[in-house]
């Protein structure tokens, strides 16, 4: 390792970006980001559309964002909380004639239309990361690191296929499963992998009534509290790209208890492992059913219950308030995994507030 390594930045998603960007604003250290996917066709409002083989992979039977911007760049564009201050002006919040005829069946059930990442555009910080990157701040190698070497408690380069990248100082933003799997890859454990959480959610599906599908797959949602559970209900105007004939709701338990974990390459998520998320969860399905017979549907089939893609806090037991792996003296993680417990809301904005915080401390420490 030499002193004029770079910071290699490990994965280019919602935090990697944020991450780049930062860093290269406050420090005059070499940056490089390893991310194999590509920047998407962001300008779509259907976000089913870009949820192609190209953009999602799936890690351990997990589906997960494949692509420059990472789940920011192809997810639902739901903001179920409050808009970032330093990101004011980039989402807002859609309009009755946005949502499609399930969207608006939900709205006079008592639901109300979300607050989206869309601005006349998807949000994307990989946008703005590319602004680095054409500035020369920035390189970005279009691969998947496979793991760290570590060399008396020093991260020294980060292994790609066919590819070694000498690091000064790594940051893992490859997301709450992935990063604990690069790190016990690289022989590093301990907390690693623990204290894992999603959001529980159980889907049901249903023959629209008719073909007015709105402008966005989804712009309608309904907070549901039933006892100690928050819930959130979301109208999918139709089940997936290639089914439009049928619509998709799914119910979540937002604050959850149970927690799983990432070891030997296994994800378990736990989902209601505890009898009070399984009696909350019941609660919120029970609930959920009622406002699906008074919105009129017909044929209605209900899933297990499954995780979304809102996987946190795999590492929160494994790093110090600045991010930093306990143990190793240059390795820190500014994703979705340092998050104490998976947010009440969706959890972009969350993402994004820690990676900000994160990328400015170690910047002040770099610069």
């Amino acid at each position: 390792m030499s002193a004029v390594d770079p910071v290699v930045i490990v994965g280019g998603g919602t935090s990697g970006c944020i991450v780049a960007r930062t860093l290269a604003s406050m420090t005059g250290a070499g940056l490089v980001l390893v991310e194999p996917g590509a920047l998407t066709d962001d300008d779509h409002p259907r976000f089913m559309d870009g949820l192609t083989a190209a953009t999602v992979t799936e890690v351990s039977g997990m589906p997960q964002a494949r692509a420059l911007g990472g789940g920011s760049a192809v997810n639902g564009m739901i903001l179920s909380g409050a808009e970032p201050v330093w990101l004011s002006g980039l989402t807002s919040v859609a309009r009755g004639e946005d949502a499609g005829s399930v969207g608006r069946s939900l709205l006079r059930a008592g639901g109300r239309l979300s607050r989206l990442w869309w601005n006349n555009g998807r949000w994307n910080p990989a946008r703005a990361m590319l602004h680095v990157e054409e500035e020369e701040r920035l390189t970005v190698i279009r691969a998947e690191a496979v793991s760290i070497t570590i060399d008396a408690g020093r991260a020294t380069a980060v292994e790609c296929a066919g590819t070694t990248i000498p690091a000064s100082h790594v940051v893992l933003c490859a997301g709450a499963v992935s990063t604990p799997m690069l790190l016990q890859s690289s022989g590093v454990h301990g907390a690693v992998g623990t204290g894992l959480q999603n959001h529980p959610t159980v889907s049901f599906t249903f023959d629209r009534a008719d073909d007015d599908l709105g402008t966005f797959d989804a712009a309608v949602v309904m907070d549901i509290i039933e006892g100690d559970a928050i819930g959130l209900m979301v109208a999918f105007e139709r089940e997936s790209a290639g089914e439009q004939a049928r619509a998709l709701v799914t119910v979540s338990l937002m604050n959850p208890g149970s927690r799983g974990s990432v070891r030997d390459g296994r994800v378990d998520f736990n989902l209601l492992g505890t009898e009070r998320d399984a009696r909350a969860m019941e609660r919120l399905v029970a609930r959920a059913r009622d406002v699906l017979r008074g919105m009129g549907t017909e044929r209605v089939e209900m899933s297990g219950v499954h995780p979304v893609s809102h996987a946190t806090s795999s590492c929160a037991g494994a790093v110090d308030a600045r991010g930093r792996v306990e143990g190793l003296e240059n390795v820190t993680i500014a994703d979705a995994s340092v998050l104490p417990h998976v947010p009440h809301e969706t959890p972009a904005a969350s993402v994004t507030i820690e990676a900000l915080r994160i990328a400015r401390l170690l910047g002040e420490e770099l610069s």
